[in-house]
């Protein structure tokens, strides 16, 4: 994992002035005139004037965020979800066709179903796991392509040069969730992806303490985008921004120890399966037995902090070791300092029949777990006393 190279500063001079981001949270910075109040409103000129237009905390994460995933740019949004609909909407129009991925977050997927189509937006589901169907629907033209890897809660891992080049040979716009591995675990940029989106509100927030989004790529695309964010109003917030600067200096750290730990977790879960004991199967990508084990050494920098198990006996039984847990926190989200535990048929996945669930690789009993801080000898301590084998 390389350095994180934000904020960096060099060993011949010492740093002067505040080492925190000012915080800036005025709605309205007086202008010298009406000439420059002109040339803010016909974006002619861009800096303090109306923060929906662009603020100087939101600029800084975003720089921060296009240097780590050497993109051109970046722009930040009020949360994931409106970083998605942005990136769909602000580039695609009535008539357009929309290749979504089965296998995609749960919020992308009702936004495929109950959004899109009434803008005119014609949407086609695919697996992202079988290049092939995507071949087949790029037959027809097709304005974007939107994947997510690895994908929410099985951390199958798609196979992103190859997407990606399809996508280039039919002229669509290539656009990956990248949320569960953050730039240092995964850079999808550099594999041919002509967007990417992560839900800063999880690892790149990494605290539990903010809501955000970000999308990151091209002048070319963010241009667009930008334009239908400044309309829309879905811009991050001044203090949002400046958690996420805050949070960003110890992104390495963080995902250095999470992924160790999970990496521990998920081999002591395998154990638990060899032995026929009460878990009947583990998703984590580092594991040997994983089926996309060789695409994930290849594509990523990591195979990320995430850990998904199937306990033995269904949705009852693992609503019970859900229950159990003491040190595992219970909630909806993931990437915090703390461990969480979800259930997605519960969650993510909640408005998908228990078949369609199926269909997709996530079991009733499935538990997904987002590793923490604490060490790996606690929480699975803690995993195994909710299990019932201490």
């Amino acid at each position: 994992m390389s350095s994180y190279p934000y904020g960096s500063r060099s060993a011949s001079k010492a740093p002067l002035g505040p080492l925190a981001p000012l915080l800036d949270r005025a709605s309205t910075h007086a202008a010298e005139s009406a000439a420059a109040i002109a040339a803010f409103g016909k974006r002619e000129q861009f800096g303090d004037f109306y923060p929906r237009l662009g603020h100087r905390n939101g600029m800084e994460f975003e720089s921060a965020i296009a240097e780590l995933e050497q993109a051109d740019g970046a722009l930040g949004f009020s949360s994931g979800i409106a970083a998605m609909h942005a990136a769909i909407l602000g580039l695609c129009s009535a008539g357009d066709r929309v290749l979504i991925a089965r296998q995609i977050y749960g919020g992308t997927s009702n936004l495929a179903k109950e959004i899109l189509p009434r803008f005119g937006i014609e949407v086609e589901r695919f697996s992202s796991l079988d290049p092939a169907q995507l071949e087949a629907a790029l037959s027809k033209p097709t304005r974007m392509v939107v994947v997510e890897t690895p994908i929410n809660p099985t951390l199958r891992i798609v196979d992103l040069r190859r997407i990606s080049r399809l996508c280039r040979e039919a002229g669509a716009i290539s656009v990956v969730d990248s949320t569960f591995a953050p730039p240092l675990q995964q850079r999808c940029l550099g594999l041919g992806v002509d967007l990417v989106m992560h839900s800063a509100t999880k690892f790149l927030g990494g605290h539990s303490d903010v809501l955000a989004g970000v999308l990151a790529g091209s002048h070319a695309l963010l241009g667009e985008i930008e334009s239908f964010r400044v309309r829309t109003g879905a811009i991050l917030s001044a203090d949002s921004a400046w958690l996420l600067c805050r949070s960003l200096h110890t992104l390495e750290l963080r995902l250095r120890a999470q992924q160790e730990a999970a990496g521990q977790i998920a081999q002591d879960l395998q154990s638990l399966v060899t032995a026929g004991g009460p878990v009947r199967s583990v998703n984590y990508p580092g594991l040997a037995e994983h089926p996309d084990h060789a695409l994930a050494r290849e594509q990523m920098q990591g195979f990320g902090a995430l850990v998904t198990f199937e306990v033995d006996g269904g949705l009852e039984s693992a609503m019970r070791c859900f229950d159990r847990l003491r040190l595992v926190a219970r909630g909806p989200s993931l990437g915090g300092v703390e461990s969480l535990a979800s259930l997605p048929a519960h969650t993510t996945h909640a408005s998908l029949s228990p078949e369609e669930r199926a269909a997709e690789g996530i079991a009733e009993g499935h538990m997904r777990v987002s590793v923490g801080l604490e060490g790996a000898e606690l929480i699975m301590a803690d995993l195994r006393q909710a299990l019932g084998l201490s």
